[in-house]
């Protein structure tokens, strides 16, 4: 019988030789490989906001800030300073003699078509569900671009680090070609996107972070190659074979058995993803809007039972969606409790008055967080046990993503079981995704709400923490979101593979080395 190490690498090899994909040695630059768990879902800059939408796409685009992983502090990227010249606006000094891929300045025109394309309500990118108020740019000269907001934005500066500097030469020339061929300033150049397999990048020779001496990292890899694979047990075959340097998201059992192998390595790592639970709510069936009823559905699963068990590695959430440490904690709110006798006595007494049950559809998207598809089998077992018919299924991201930026309707009855980033540890930004009537994914439209967020969100210090957390037990008592657990990502590497990365988990080969 073949061994553990033998079993994997026959199975990575044979999927590399269906694929046409090499196996790579490991050594001092040549190309680095990494596994990830999905395609891409485009090539956009805007795709650079959430890593697991683009897995490494930030070697190729650029930022004008970046987040320091070690202190979480806000530094320069391509801006090199910014000021807040009044309150709704804000001058960023860019980095001289830089140039995009495609050989275009990168200048304070360039980048103000880059902004305004990125942040547009008419492209209506996902990106926007960290916006807060609308952002639009203007050059005020070649070194400077201006960066206005519909309303002051004290979190401008770190928020803006989430959406990539793109070539505005092909945003006003080929548009098109912005969702295909992505034209940074970064260590990497794009190469080729061979859909259904791989994406490459070469090394940028022309990097400006070659020469500055506030550069974030090293070219050590001539190339980078990301292939994706949606099975947890390939992803970790590929690198116990030698094949590649990374394999994204390992489950705690398989980070154990990496950690008591030869050769191969757990790297282990909190972050700023959670895993929520959304429930279907204003404009959908018309008993998602009873509080009721969607305390029956809250209360009618185990949440702890299911973050210990299954999710596996991650932390508690005390029944908000961000940690201890963010804007607007609330540390008297918990977890919603786990009481199935009390949910079914709900939904027996909805019954008994005439209302009609809806089936509730609960879905999560293919390959995004381990065990996921477990998790939503237990969770529609457990609602299926206190009264309330259900399905669930595990979607491909066309399926799963059109219904999940789709608002509802009042025939629906939906729920998703999904994974959600917040790197600026504020509410402002949860809110503003999760709470708000244009929000990208958001089902919770109250404009009564939505104005008091934006009150909060215009504050600083104390008072912004106060404001939001009042919003946070407000909307804890509506039954919109329960949160799962706050993820810790594991990644399974070779025993000599050293890597540098913050707690928003950016895949950025300049930071890593292997010997």
């Amino acid at each position: 019988m073949l061994s553990q190490l033998s079993r994997s690498a026959f199975i990575s090899m044979s999927l590399c030789l269906v694929a046409g994909i090499p196996a790579y040695s490991m050594g001092g630059g040549g190309e680095l490989v990494v596994v990830a768990n999905q395609e891409p879902q485009s090539m956009q800059a805007q795709v650079t906001y959430k890593e697991v939408n683009g897995v490494g796409l930030r070697n190729v685009i650029e930022n004008l800030t970046r987040i320091d992983p070690e202190t979480n502090e806000v530094l320069p990227m391509l801006a090199t300073s910014w000021e807040q010249v009044e309150p709704t606006r804000w001058h960023f000094t860019l980095r001289e003699g830089v140039n995009f891929h495609d050989g275009s300045p990168m200048d304070g025109e360039a980048v103000a078509v880059s902004i305004n394309w990125l942040w547009s309500d008419e492209n209506n990118y996902s990106v926007r569900e960290m916006m807060g108020p609308q952002i639009t740019a203007e050059a005020v000269d070649e070194s400077t671009v201006a960066v206005i907001t519909a309303a002051p934005d004290p979190l401008l500066p770190r928020r803006i680090y989430l959406g990539g500097v793109t070539s505005g030469k092909q945003i006003i020339e080929d548009p098109a070609g912005h969702d295909v061929h992505p034209i940074g300033t970064g260590p990497y150049v794009f190469e080729e996107w061979e859909k259904g397999q791989y994406w490459t990048a070469t090394a940028n020779p022309d990097w400006w972070g070659n020469t500055a001496e506030d550069t974030y990292g090293e070219i050590f890899y001539d190339s980078i190659r990301v292939v994706w694979r949606p099975e947890p047990i390939v992803r970790s075959a590929m690198v116990e074979s030698g094949e590649a340097h990374i394999a994204m998201f390992l489950t705690k059992e398989e980070c154990e058995r990496f950690d008591s192998s030869d050769g191969i390595k757990c790297i282990v790592k909190g972050s700023d993803t959670f895993l929520q639970f959304r429930l279907d709510y204003h404009g959908a069936h018309p008993l998602l809007a009873d509080t009721r009823f969607r305390q029956a559905i809250f209360t009618g699963i185990d949440w702890e039972g299911i973050r210990q068990n299954l999710m596996g590695l991650g932390e508690p959430l005390s029944g908000q969606m961000l940690p201890s440490v963010a804007t607007g904690f609330d540390d008297e709110i918990s977890q919603y409790p786990y009481d199935p006798a009390g949910a079914k006595a709900i939904v027996d007494e909805l019954k008994a008055s005439g209302e009609e049950i809806p089936s509730l559809h609960i879905s999560t998207r293919l390959g995004s967080t381990p065990r996921n598809g477990e998790m939503v089998e237990a969770i529609g077992a457990m609602l299926a046990f206190v009264g309330i018919p259900n399905t669930v299924a595990v979607e491909e991201p066309g399926i799963f993503n059109p219904r999940a930026t789709t608002k509802p309707n009042p025939e629906r009855a939906y729920a998703w079981l999904h994974v959600q980033a917040n790197s600026l540890m504020d509410y402002g930004a949860t809110f503003g995704a999760h709470y708000s009537c244009g929000g990208i994914v958001s089902v919770f439209c109250d404009p009564d709400f939505e104005s008091r967020v934006a009150v909060a969100a215009s504050l600083v210090g104390q008072e912004r923490h106060e404001a939001l957390k009042a919003l946070v037990r407000e909307g804890h008592e509506s039954y919109v979101v329960a949160p799962v657990g706050l993820l810790q990502r594991a990644y399974g590497v070779p025993d000599n593979f050293d890597w540098s990365f913050g707690i928003d988990h950016r895949v950025v080969a300049v930071n890593m080395r292997s010997d």
